[in-house]
């Protein structure tokens, strides 16, 4: 019998898979997170940008976005990243009704994934494989739990093998389906493996294109950065579609954006300072 639920796949590798020691982990995390800044207070988030690598490594960047939607209600929060873990074509939706983390069930909008399957059959599809082992998405559960107040849906969306501009596609059916309760979150890491010093200063200006919604930027930095062949830098962001998706859909929006806090995998407990990957907080909002 094909079962209703999807089960944590990297619980106590990437976060603790008992629950009182995640939600001890995930309140602490929180609460050492910078104070949301002032001018945000009355403003309408609409999508963050977070990382998705252990809790012991990004956590705190990742609280500094998700201390901004404490006490908040959504409807659907909106799961976008690329897939880490299988290889495929299109867009991966999640079959299953509910994802289970440590701290509970959460039910999918399997109204809105049935209406962007309608709308680009072949394009956007289920695919339970793809979401099996994957921690891109599944990481980010918790945060949520601990966070928004009960009673919100996700739709988990993972991008394959696609034609570079899938984003604008992608926004575009997001326009059909996204409503003024829903949130955007855009899960991807920054620099790939170069030493310390060089993430700092090529993660700098990749969160400024971000920032300033620079698709056609950004996309000429990463291209830059490549041709320089900085050692071991491997990728500038490796969440590319889930991000420029957010990216146009803040822009075609009008919403503006702010860069919440930014560290990389040196500035961790282990300190190692030779291959680094790097991590920001983006919160996007209206006007």
């Amino acid at each position: 019998m094909k079962s209703a639920i999807r089960y944590p796949a990297v619980a106590e590798s990437f976060y603790p898979s008992d629950s009182a020691e995640l939600e001890k982990t995930v309140t602490n995390l929180l609460d050492d997170a910078p104070a949301p800044p002032a001018a945000l207070s009355d403003r309408t988030i609409r999508a963050i940008m977070v990382p998705h690598a252990g809790y012991s490594f990004s956590g705190k960047v990742a609280a500094s976005a998700y201390r901004l939607l404490r006490g908040k209600s959504f409807d659907t929060v909106y799961l976008l990243g690329n897939a880490h873990a299988y290889i495929f074509d299109g867009v991966a939706l999640d079959g299953h009704e509910t994802w289970q983390s440590p701290l509970g069930k959460v039910p999918l909008n399997t109204t809105a994934a049935q209406k962007l399957q309608r709308m680009a059959p072949g394009l956007v599809t289920v695919l339970n494989i793809a979401h099996h082992s994957d921690h891109t998405l599944e990481v980010h559960i918790p945060f949520l739990q601990c966070t928004l107040k009960p009673g919100f849906r996700i739709l988990p969306l993972l991008f394959g093998e696609n034609p570079p501009d899938i984003y604008r596609k992608a926004a575009e059916l997001l326009k059909e389906t996204l409503g003024p309760e829903d949130l955007l979150v855009a899960s991807t890491d920054l620099s790939h493996y170069p030493s310390y010093d060089d993430a700092c200063g090529i993660d700098r200006k990749t969160l400024e294109h971000i920032t300033a919604m620079d698709i056609e930027g950004l996309d000429r930095h990463v291209r830059k950065t490549m041709k320089r062949n900085i050692p071991h830098e491997d990728a500038l962001f490796c969440g590319p579609d889930g991000l420029r998706t957010v990216l146009e859909t803040a822009g075609r929006s009008g919403w503006q954006s702010r860069e919440i806090l930014y560290s990389n995998s040196g500035d961790a407990m282990f300190h190692d300072r030779d291959a680094v990957v790097g991590y920001g907080a983006v919160v996007f909002h209206d006007r």
